[in-house]
């Protein structure tokens, strides 16, 4: 069996490990750490890095768009 938890460092405590425990009763396992950049997920694909690009320039040009909160609908 195989899972992968995404989280913030700040939420491991005792729980989370008792539910791996429970989760994979007597197994080996792996616990591999790895820091998450958030801008690696927003390059990962040719498709993403141009959007990525285009939102900046559109920035860069000042091409915002303003709007008021009840403009929202929220």
């Amino acid at each position: 069996m195989q899972a992968i938890y995404h989280t913030d460092v700040n939420e491991l405590n005792i729980d989370f490990l008792n539910m791996l425990k429970k989760q994979f009763l007597n197994a080996k396992v792996d616990i591999v750490i790895k820091d998450i950049d958030e801008t690696d997920y927003l390059n990962s694909s040719s498709e993403n890095r141009k959007l990525l690009d285009e939102a900046i320039l559109e920035v860069e040009q000042s091409k915002l768009i303003h709007k008021e909160m009840d403009e929202l609908n929220i």
